[in-house]
């Protein structure tokens, strides 16, 4: 069996996606005699691959501005162009969403000539192939289309945060039609399964939860024995992660207790780490520190976290699917407070952890930091409870091979 990965940029370095593929890989290779990895986007260095595992690059260069231009040109006369429009009107006459829908079709016309082009020119029979997007996008519908013309091929796709919560980022085009031709559609969350089940009920027998995972670090993270509150975060710096409500209410946290001695570390890159950096300086007491590292791999991370110690890690983001930087600090021991939303409050429970609001203000937040220093017996309990969620629900090793037994079975039927 040959399986083909689709993902937006692994496994050329600079990929988040690595966190979750690397491993994922090694597992899926005992299960497929070949696989293909086919990243849309990415310049640069390539991660090192398993014997029998590659990357197809020219998918990548199809995926040029000016072909891409061109293949939505050659969609303004395609049927599922209209249909769209009809069902959404009178949304879908607003410019923001027929360019939206534009470079859907585009980018799902290239993802079928792309693949189409590949199996006539490696004479593969679609009946020994799996495809699987990583992302739930147009890479999924043009994969579709071709499916209409070879229905033995087997296609199924993953769904995170963005690529699923339609109320929460710009509707994706197309979605009970690219739902229609999968064969089967996994979320990372039982959140986000849910949300299909309500929302597209007549396609429920495609749904299913493939939660992700992260390795055992090999050790567990110590906490801070001198006073000093030490919290860590980590995202990129996006606007749905709000770093700037964390850092006010760290901010906060430091004016309620003068006396107290916070040092707060966040890692991930963005545009605003500058701007971030400078309101630290102007907005934080003499008893508060902020610093942000940047982007580091995950190896280095976790080795931050083993080896320097860590209170409390913290998420305030306004969505999510099931983060990986939660997976990575449970996977410590570490506790965490996050925000109520998405996969969160699967992750986060009274055993590892607290849950705000969806929507917490600086001095919710600077409460729950300040609980953490009040009651160490119960944030020692918290470390254990991180550890075994971990366990229990986000081991690498157990989830991935799951996942892998499933593609499979859908490969079988």
């Amino acid at each position: 069996m040959v399986l083909f990965i689709f993902t937006n940029s692994y496994p050329f370095a600079a990929a988040a996606e690595q966190t979750f593929l690397s491993g994922e890989v090694k597992i899926l290779r005992k299960y497929f005699e070949r696989i293909v990895i086919c990243p849309q986007s990415g310049e640069g260095d390539l991660l090192s691959l398993p014997d029998g595992v590659a990357a197809d690059l020219s998918f990548t260069k199809k995926f040029a501005t000016g072909k891409l231009v061109l293949a939505g040109l050659s969609m303004l006369f395609s049927k599922d162009l209209y249909v769209d429009i009809w069902n959404r009107l009178p949304a879908s006459l607003s410019f923001s969403y027929l360019k939206k829908l534009f470079f859907f079709l585009a980018g799902a016309q290239l993802t079928r000539q792309w693949f189409g082009m590949w199996l006539k020119q490696e004479g593969v029979s679609a009946s020994n192939i799996v495809c699987y997007t990583f992302w739930f996008t147009e890479v999924a519908m043009g994969l579709g289309w071709v499916k209409r013309k070879l229905p033995e091929l087997r296609l199924v796709s993953r769904a995170h945060g963005y690529d699923l919560y339609e109320e929460l980022y710009k509707p994706w085009p197309l979605r009970a039609q690219s739902i229609s031709l999968l064969d089967g559609l996994f979320s990372v969350s039982e959140v986000g399964m849910k949300y299909f089940f309500e929302k597209y009920p007549k396609f429920s027998d495609k749904y299913g939860t493939a939660l992700l995972g992260v390795p055992d670090p090999g050790d567990i993270s110590k906490p801070s024995n001198d006073g000093v509150l030490r919290i860590v975060s980590c995202s990129m710096l996006y606007d749905i992660k709000r770093v700037g409500l964390l850092l006010e209410g760290v901010a906060c946290a430091a004016r309620k207790r003068d006396g107290q001695v916070i040092e707060w570390r966040h890692f991930g890159e963005g545009d605003t780490r500058k701007e971030l950096t400078t309101r630290v300086s102007h907005e934080f007491l003499p008893n508060a520190k902020g610093n942000f590292f940047g982007y580091i791999p995950q190896k280095e991370l976790i080795k931050t976290y083993l080896e320097q110690p860590v209170d409390i890690f913290i998420n305030v983001s306004t969505t999510e699917g099931t983060p990986v930087s939660i997976m990575e600090a449970i996977s410590c021991g570490i506790p965490i407070i996050a925000t109520a939303v998405g996969g969160n409050v699967e992750i986060v429970q009274q055993k590892n952890g607290i849950l705000l609001g969806d929507n917490p203000t600086p001095d919710e937040i600077a409460d729950a930091l300040l609980w953490v220093c009040d009651h160490p017996a119960e944030m020692l309990k918290k470390r254990q409870g991180s550890r075994e969620v971990w366990q229990e629900r986000y081991n690498e090793t157990t989830n991935f091979e799951a996942f892998a037994q499933a593609l499979v079975e859908i490969r079988k039927r």
